[in-house]
């Protein structure tokens, strides 16, 4: 163990010396017979953690998923075969359950806990098998993970405070990674697969301890996740004189043609961002802004002559305002996050012959996934000389609203970007929303006593701006 320990120390100081020679060494022999490549991936992951020494009551550790994004360089050693160097950070996430009044176990909440992150950094060997249009891969790899975590350990007797070290861990892992590319026009690839890495040392423990019970729980960690990996591939290939001529000469036509491709049916994502202006009546009196929020979404369509039809992932903010008399308000602490799933159909109009512009109208129905909100409570207090206003706790209540539906309608326009793409512009109401975001709102209020629960919406006007792109423009041959 004392070998692996001194083993990992010295690959934690030499790693970053041996990738930066390594990279020196490929690029001075990069050609125009398209050695290199470069990869940007990122995808879903489940870290694997456990929580060791579970208190009582327990909390119920659960990991859960989280992103990863990384970069990797692939030098060609043969035809089929590929050394690749990647560096890449996982995030870290896991669910718990808190007792807010412990030791009182009465009440408890389910926090996801998201923050932090581990750096991988590996080498791999990838087998190709060229199929055409696409390829199928695997990639065998091994690698460190790194973890950063602060030190409270060094204490000063004078000073009477312990030191904070910001200090790193080290896991050697292994990983395998299978998936398929794609190839587009100019032969940059779109990258889809599975990764697992399996770690195999502990990294440093975090201490995981609400309740003040000996032993302390921890939660510990070796780096090990599985993963998907979505991707994107770029070949530095270069041309011939004869090429970069050719290539010239029929720009303006490729440019029709990418405007065309990108205006007639098939396939298409898009990624919108949006503000939602809330109804007058969850809005907060003398505010500016304060009906305004946020969300964006991400859609997958398909195009035929007229209609569109999209569906995809949507992402919304809930809040609730509770108006007590004129002038008087208490905005309670209800930023809840509302998942939902569109499913949305388009009709279109092209004005002109010159496809400068698209209108249309849309209308849609959004089914809740479920929502993530604030865990705590918070309070309010006024007072006017010795008259107590009002004295009062905002207490969130959870509620069931998987499967619930509201409805969507709207206009919309399309203008073209970069000949191969859109902007698109939507104006559309929200209608129909089921109660989200519900409070008890509970204490002394004008010198009575106060108890009565209140809820948001999502409905309202929406204002999108969004990014279409037309796959049959990344996969034409």
């Amino acid at each position: 163990m004392g070998f692996l320990v001194i083993f990992t120390k010295k690959i934690m100081m030499n790693h970053r010396i041996f990738i930066v020679l390594l990279l020196f060494s490929i690029f001075s022999q990069v050609n125009a017979q398209s050695a290199l490549k470069l990869e940007l991936y990122t995808g879903p992951q489940l870290g694997y953690q456990q929580l060791v020494n579970d208190s009582r009551p327990s909390i119920e550790f659960q990991p859960k998923l989280a992103n990863h994004l990384g970069l990797g360089i692939l030098y060609s050693i043969r035809s089929d075969w590929q050394l690749a160097i990647q560096s890449e950070f996982t995030g870290i996430a896991y669910g718990y359950t808190f007792y807010p009044n412990f030791p009182s176990v009465d009440d408890s909440r389910r926090f996801t806990a998201r923050g932090g992150q581990l750096w991988n950094h590996r080498l791999g060997l990838r087998k190709s098998w060229e199929k055409g249009d696409h390829a199928l891969y695997m990639q065998p790899m091994l690698g460190i993970t790194k973890g950063r975590f602060i030190d409270y350990s060094e204490y000063d007797t004078l000073a009477s405070f312990n030191f904070l070290t910001t200090r790193t861990s080290i896991s050697l892992n292994k990983g395998l990674e299978l998936g398929m590319k794609f190839y587009t026009k100019n032969k940059n690839y779109f990258l889809v697969g599975l990764r697992h890495q399996q770690g195999f040392n502990d990294l440093y423990p975090t201490d995981f301890n609400w309740f003040n019970n000996a032993p302390v729980s921890t939660i510990q960690r070796r780096g090990s996740y599985s993963g998907l990996v979505l991707g994107y591939g770029i070949d530095f290939k270069g041309k011939t004189k004869e090429e970069k001529e050719l290539w010239k000469s029929g720009k303006e036509e490729r440019k029709i043609n990418k405007r065309n491709l990108a205006w007639s049916n098939g396939s298409y994502i898009m990624i919108s961002g949006l503000l939602r202006f809330r109804p007058k009546y969850e809005r907060e009196q003398n505010l500016e802004f304060s009906h305004i929020s946020g969300g964006n979404e991400f859609l997958v369509g398909y195009t035929k002559g007229s209609w569109s039809l999209e569906s995809g992932y949507n992402r919304w903010r809930a809040y609730t305002n509770v108006i007590l008399l004129e002038g008087v308000n208490n905005h309670t602490p209800t930023d809840y996050r509302m998942d939902v799933i569109p499913l949305r159909l388009r009709y279109h109009l092209d004005l002109g012959t010159r496809q400068r512009l698209r209108v249309g109208a849309s209308t849609a129905a959004m089914v809740i996934l479920g929502s993530e909100g604030p865990y705590w409570s918070s309070f309010a207090f006024a007072r006017r000389g010795e008259e107590v206003i009002y004295d009062l706790a905002s207490v969130p209540i959870e509620q069931q609203v998987l499967g619930k539906v509201f409805f969507n309608a709207g206009v919309f326009a399309e203008v073209p970007v970069f000949n191969s793409s859109m902007f698109t512009f939507n104006f559309s109401r929200n209608f129909g929303s089921p109660e989200v975001g519900r409070v008890l709102l509970e204490g002394e209020f004008s010198k009575g006593n106060f108890s009565e629960t209140f809820a948001g919406t999502l409905n309202g006007w929406v204002m999108e701006i969004g990014y279409k792109l037309p796959l049959n423009i990344v996969f034409k041959k």
